[in-house]
């Protein structure tokens, strides 16, 4: 996340050294408070990429004080203002900056996700359908507007809207694994997995998130195969990080294939990390119950 959200930053500079000075009614030579304000965005941009968020809101901030039309300096400060919390302050940036360039669709974007983070739904679409007025083409615009009626619980126009961004950025992993998630919510684990098998086909063999093997495992179970969900949850606990989940459908795809020691091990290890997981303990009181004379192995 972090990597993707540097990756945004820098693009937005470089598209700002590229374009100028977009003050409006300007076409003169470029001004000396302009460029102190570039100077400045790129000081703010560097202490990013070394971490030291509060030097860069400083940098950031003056840079827009120093040349308030220049709508770039604007949205790299707004994001300084999201990271930090300050989020009516960051959207309210971002509104000054579309003002001042109303024809940019991935600002429109940006802000759509802000909005929806901050559950306005309502204004969240309409700033996704004003970048689709602007780039029909545009994926980010179709994905915005998808997740917009997937937080509504409109899944099927979601999933419409999912599949013609896909159709601009067909390997796109962020998109991939949103249409996969949104696949196993409408119960649909074949379509999930043949997505997500794409998804994985989009990472160097070793590099794929632990996510994606663990939707994978969800996937097989809820087509009855049992035996590949549990390879699929153990691919995922080999790749590490937060376990507990994964941990306790492995033991769930163990039970259910007949390996009850498995299933114990790995419903032993959701324990380690949360001693009260209730699913996990009433897993290993099944596995008791069936270790009994007569007991039966539950499925």
């Amino acid at each position: 996340m972090r990597d993707r959200f540097l990756l945004r930053i820098e693009l937005l500079v470089l598209t700002g050294l590229a374009l100028g000075c977009r003050l409006p009614g300007s076409d003169g030579p470029v001004s000396e408070s302009l460029v102190t304000c570039r100077q400045l965005s790129q000081q703010g941009v560097a202490a990013i990429e070394r971490g030291q968020w509060d030097d860069a809101e400083r940098l950031l901030a003056k840079a827009v004080e120093t040349c308030p039309g220049e709508c770039d300096s604007r949205r790299q400060y707004a994001e300084t203002l999201w990271r930090r919390g300050a989020r009516a302050e960051a959207i309210g940036q971002l509104e000054r900056a579309v003002k001042l360039v109303d024809d940019d669709a991935t600002l429109h974007v940006r802000m759509a996700e802000m909005y929806l983070a901050l559950d306005r739904p309502r204004l969240a679409r309409g700033c996704a359908e004003q970048a689709l007025d602007l780039d029909p083409k545009l994926a980010a615009g179709w994905s915005m507007r998808g997740r917009v009626n997937r937080a509504a619980g409109d899944t099927r126009q979601a999933l419409a809207d999912y599949h013609r961004a896909l159709g601009y950025a067909p390997s796109n992993q962020t998109l991939l694994l949103e249409v996969a998630e949104l696949y196993r919510e409408l119960n649909q684990p074949q379509r999930a997995l043949s997505v997500l098998q794409s998804l994985a086909d989009t990472y160097s063999p070793g590099e794929e998130p632990q996510r994606v093997f663990y939707l994978e495992g969800l996937a097989h179970a809820a087509m009855g195969r049992h035996d590949d969900a549990a390879n699929s949850f153990s691919m995922a606990v080999a790749r590490g990080g937060p376990l507990l989940e994964v941990y306790h459908a492995l033991a769930e795809a163990e039970c259910a294939t007949g390996r009850p020691e498995a299933a114990a091990a790995a419903a032993q290890q959701a324990l380690t990390l949360d001693p009260k997981h209730q699913p996990s303990l009433r897993l290993l009181g099944r596995l008791e119950l069936a270790s009994q004379p007569d007991g039966i192995m539950p499925r």
